[in-house]
């Protein structure tokens, strides 16, 4: 299998402007491409090789032809004439051509006027023309079927990347790890799944008290300080960036290197073929392979000390999320809809700041999901959105767990918000004291109170309360407006 045979369906697949698209600033995504087209070259020569040659006869006819001495080839010319003028042009075998010259090498040299060639010689001459052009079929024959893998596997390839595309736009582009949600060789999110996301993130866009909830949950802890007051030596900090060549950030174009975690598909290729590796190791010595190349600007820092002055307060950062959304029967309809949008929003902040991202459903049981590893839980998280609400409804063990991971490094100083119509009983005293301890500690705990017929006992356990009532048509202004105020 020549390898050139690849560099035109290599050059299709790579100039499909979706593909361009998405990987121009994606370099992780670019090389999960290249690993992908890789695969696709090795395995289409594995199945051309395991294939049966469709000339397989006609490569026996000519064996045997190679094969015969003077006597058997007087027996046998005929058949061969009529077999390589049914096969090939004149243009290609000229059999009268041969047959004349056959005829002459048997002439004693007393009735020949001229000197003749042998009969090996014209043998092995049609033999070496009949090979090329089997040689030509089987390659034409080669390069179809690699045409038509090449089609097939372009045609789920941006089947791929329609989907990032579309998944990316769902989620508004606030995650850059596509290729861990989207293992190309592995299952395929389907139609339904996307469909679910897809209604989600219309609610989402659609209903402002759900969007001035999101805003405030983004701003959360951002406030909130460590008061350390006290003198210190004021420093100033200048800061200057420098190009990291060797980090991998953003592909700014094709270099000569020996980089080998870099190549492009065309230099890997020369490795599959016995004949090319030995080119691929002098360019490799000779620091000619075409590789990838990355740039990344790395910030360098200059402290400069020169006087005292006042410290007012360290900033804790943004922080956490833990999620608990009530799961009961009594939260079935449009209560559900919208705890589960928020839950889609909180989502994407935490894809968006990075930020870690716990989610506790309840009923009479509880579940948990830690939606930090987006690659590892976004099937349950299509799983949460596609559920239905029912049973019962105790919030204690969901507040228990929560108090729980808060004692976690990833969850230490997390917001915890609680999801629920709150038509439930009190809370455990046990669970209470520990959030009460946890408040101590500086953690928030906020309710969502969706529907106007809530435990405020238990409601008033919670730092801050946002009410949601869809049965008035005012809510959605009301909600929106108290959130303002925060």
């Amino acid at each position: 299998m020549e390898i050139e045979y690849f560099s035109t369906p290599i050059e299709s697949i790579l100039s499909d402007q979706l593909l361009k698209e998405l990987t121009e600033n994606d370099p992780v995504l670019a090389e999960t491409i290249t690993c992908e087209i890789l695969n696709f070259i090795h395995k289409t020569k594995r199945t051309l090789n395991a294939a049966d040659n469709p000339f397989e006869e006609e490569v026996r006819i000519l064996e045997k032809f190679s094969n015969t001495d003077e006597v058997q080839h007087k027996f046998n010319w005929r058949k061969t004439t009529v077999f390589l003028n049914e096969t090939y042009q004149t243009s290609e075998v000229d059999s009268d051509f041969y047959g004349k010259q056959f005829g002459k090498s048997f002439l004693t040299p007393a009735e020949s006027e001229i000197e003749v060639l042998s009969f090996q010689s014209i043998r092995e001459h049609l033999t070496e023309k009949w090979k090329e052009l089997i040689l030509l079929k089987l390659a034409k024959h080669q390069q179809e079927l690699i045409e038509k893998m090449q089609k097939q596997f372009s045609k789920e390839l941006n089947g791929r990347m329609e989907e990032i595309k579309e998944f990316m736009e769902m989620m508004d582009g606030f995650s850059a790890d596509f290729t861990g949600i989207f293992d190309l060789q592995g299952v395929e999110m389907n139609a339904a799944d996307f469909e679910v996301l897809r209604h989600y993130n219309e609610i989402l866009h659609r209903d402002m008290a759900v969007q001035e909830l999101v805003k405030m949950l983004g701003k959360m802890r951002q406030a909130n300080t460590d008061e350390e007051e006290g003198y210190f030596a004021a420093k100033i900090i200048k800061t200057d960036y420098t190009a990291n060549h060797a980090s991998k950030s953003d592909l700014i174009g094709i270099r000569e290197s020996d980089d080998l975690n870099n190549l492009l598909p065309s230099e890997t290729v020369l490795l599959g073929d016995p004949v090319l590796e030995m080119l691929f190791f002098k360019k490799f010595a000779e620091k000619k392979l075409q590789t990838f190349e990355f740039e990344d600007r790395v910030k360098d820092f200059e402290v400069d000390v020169n006087k005292a002055g006042k410290q007012k307060g360290k900033g804790l950062g943004k922080g956490p999320f833990i999620i608990c959304v009530d799961t009961s029967g009594s939260m079935r309809g449009y209560p559900e809809i919208i705890a589960k949008t928020i839950c889609l929003a909180i989502l994407k902040i935490a894809l968006k700041e990075n930020r870690n991202c716990y989610l506790i459903t309840f009923s009479t049981n509880i579940a948990t999901l830690d939606m930090s590893n987006l690659k590892n839980s976004m099937d349950k998280i299509i799983e949460f959105l596609s559920m239905s609400f029912h049973g019962g409804t105790d919030a204690s063990p969901a507040l228990a767990e929560a108090t729980k991971m808060l004692a976690t490094n990833e969850f230490k100083k997390a917001d915890v918000l609680m999801i629920s119509d709150f038509e439930m009983p009190g809370i455990d005293p046990n669970v209470a004291r520990q959030i009460q301890a946890a408040k101590e500690n500086k953690t928030k705990f906020h309710s969502l109170v969706i529907g106007g017929h809530q435990n405020k006992e238990v409601v008033n356990d919670f730092d801050h309360n946002w009410f949601y009532d869809p049965r008035k048509k005012d809510s959605i202004f009301q909600l929106a407006k108290d959130l303002k105020k925060l």
